[in-house]
């Protein structure tokens, strides 16, 4: 009798034991949830995030080709991508549908991926032989809403940066690039920006590049100041793009009550009149200050672009024809010392993972006042051995020949670009309404809204080279593409990462400032015991399962005997 009742309580527990198998499948398979234990919360997906997913209604299809035989590192990015469309999947309640394709064994896709001109990337490694083994990994998707498709380049590939730090980096950015794909294929409106015109700004062949850019993003406009002060209002952010005669006071007043009201502005200002071009027609020049009649609003808002040059070590290669007269020209680069490689803030979201900026006669930046309300942060600066020169400065391309003397240079990090936060006084605060605007004293604002700003002492940061083609037309090149060295600065990504910023309400920019911590194994000390880690791994599962099987048997001999006594 004692016998049946025994069976019967085993049956029953087994019984429990494999329904609660299948109730764990069924959970697993309908019901995705992670605990996060990080201290940078990578796996957690910020709220601004999660509430758009919540109230999004169309369906986004996603064609991942990051597939196949890949390394280590891409196969961590490719997991993580996995990770981070089920996460969105869910929270989305299942809007999100993904699949991962082998563009090397599939035809078709290379065919896709080649339409759309993503080309692979090649990656280099090395076989046991020692062999360099060359394989090529498509790190793109596609996204899919209603019939529109846009790709996205998952991988970040920073110059001067390991594999490691270059895949760490394009994890920490995965949740900012798909929320961004998708905004722009769901959102019915599109922003507006505007170039201003009318105080000898770039023309559109100079900034052809970055227009073409932002209008993946924005309408673009452009066009002079009129009498109406209102006229910038339905534009989420002005460019101020290298003006170069000065601004009269009724076109300053319009400026400074649209930032009164709530609007952003980004100023890219030159404080002294050179270029390199005409270094090309004579072998020396002279800079001097440019009177803008900018300086009042400026210092008003807390900034002050000085009348100086900033020369760095750490700078760009220029062509300098080295061949003596009557010889056929031979042009060798140089580095070109008024043309600074500008360090960027890596905390900022605009300036966080880019790549260095490429300047071209730039001045410096200071901060000035203690105005309340207001953040000041620097994005771009000089590198460690830097000097300063106040104008009239004298400009020869004989400069090229000088060796540095750091002791010469010594200045470190001098402030090129800062942004500007919170609510700005205006300078027209106590101050008549200049003539030729149409507005009324009452209308007029002394304080801004709460709004934003980024000032750069350099206007050519955001100006793409022209070259002539062989017809005689202009040809723009891509903006910070330096035929010279054949590298890609980061100029146009700080260009549209300063207006995504700038156009921002929601806060979504800040998802670029998350931050993952690369967790490195201590090379050396693997090496030095990697006969322990190995007999580690390999006894450990067996010794586990050892482990289990005997206190199992234990468990089994204790529950019985007390059953076998009590009968």
């Amino acid at each position: 009798m004692a016998q049946n009742d025994t069976k019967k309580k085993d049956l029953i527990q087994l019984a429990a034991f494999l329904a609660l198998i299948v109730l764990a499948g069924w959970l697993s398979a309908n019901w995705f949830f992670r605990i996060d234990l990080t201290a940078e919360k990578r796996y957690t997906l910020a709220p601004i995030t999660r509430d758009f997913l919540r109230n999004m209604e169309s369906d986004v299809m996603v064609k991942v080709y990051l597939d196949g035989e890949l390394n280590v590192g891409f196969q961590k990015l490719a997991r993580a991508t996995r990770e981070a469309l089920d996460e969105f999947r869910i929270i989305s309640r299942g809007k999100f549908h993904y699949e991962f394709v082998d563009p090397m064994e599939d035809s078709e896709a290379r065919q896709e991926l080649e339409k759309m001109e993503l080309k692979p990337v090649p990656v280099f490694e090395s076989s046991a032989d020692g062999r360099k083994i060359q394989s090529n990994v498509y790190p793109y998707a596609l996204f899919n809403v209603d019939g529109y498709d846009l790709p996205v380049n998952l991988l970040e590939n920073l110059p001067g940066l390991s594999g490691a730090e270059n895949l760490n980096i394009s994890m920490e950015g995965l949740e900012y690039k798909i929320t961004d794909v998708i905004r722009r294929l769901i959102s019915d409106e599109v922003p507006a920006i505007a170039f201003l015109e009318g105080q000898g700004q770039l023309d559109e062949l100079d900034v052809f590049d970055i227009s073409e850019a932002l209008s993946y993003y924005y309408q673009v406009d452009r066009g002079s100041l009129t009498e109406d002060p209102y006229i910038l209002d339905n534009y989420k952010a002005l460019i101020i793009a290298k003006p170069s005669s000065q601004f009269s006071e009724r076109d300053k007043f319009i400026v400074d009550q649209y930032i009164m009201r709530g609007g952003r502005v980004l100023w890219l200002v030159d404080a002294v009149q050179v270029t390199l071009d005409s270094l090309r027609t004579s072998t020396q020049t002279v800079g001097l200050a440019t009177d803008l009649a900018l300086n009042d609003q400026l210092f008003r808002y807390g900034v002050r672009i000085n009348p100086e040059l900033v020369q760095d070590v750490q700078a760009a290669m220029i062509p300098v024809n080295v061949s003596t007269p009557g010889e056929q020209p031979q042009l060798v680069p140089v580095p070109w010392m008024f043309n600074p490689l500008l360090n960027t803030n890596r905390e900022h979201p605009v300036t966080r993972n880019i790549n260095i900026v490429k300047g071209e006669f730039v001045s410096s930046i200071d901060t000035v006042g203690s105005p309340a309300g207001i953040q000041r942060e620097v994005l771009l600066r000089t590198g460690r051995h830097s000097r300063r020169l106040p104008v009239p400065v004298f400009i020869s391309l004989a400069m090229v020949n000088e060796q540095p003397d750091r002791a010469e240079f010594p200045h470190s990090y001098v402030p090129v670009a800062v942004s500007l936060s919170g609510e700005f006084p205006s300078v027209y605060a106590n101050r008549p309404i200049p003539p030729g605007v149409n507005i009324s004293p009452s209308e007029v604002r002394h304080q801004s809204e709460p709004t934003r700003m980024i000032v750069v002492a350099d206007g050519d940061v955001i100006r793409n080279d022209v070259r002539m083609r062989h017809g005689g037309s202009p040809q723009p090149m891509p903006l910070g593409f330096d035929e010279v060295g054949n590298q890609n600065f980061g100029n146009k990504d700080f260009i549209l990462n300063a207006i995504h910023y700038l156009a921002d309400d929601e806060g979504w920019m800040a998802l670029r400032t998350r931050n993952y911590q690369l967790r490195m194994l201590d090379r050396e000390k693997l090496a030095n015991d990697i006969v322990f880690w190995q007999w580690l791994n390999l006894l450990a599962p067996v010794l586990f399962l050892v482990l289990i099987g005997l206190v199992f048997t234990l468990w089994r001999k204790m529950k019985y005997g007390r059953e076998a006594s009590r009968d």
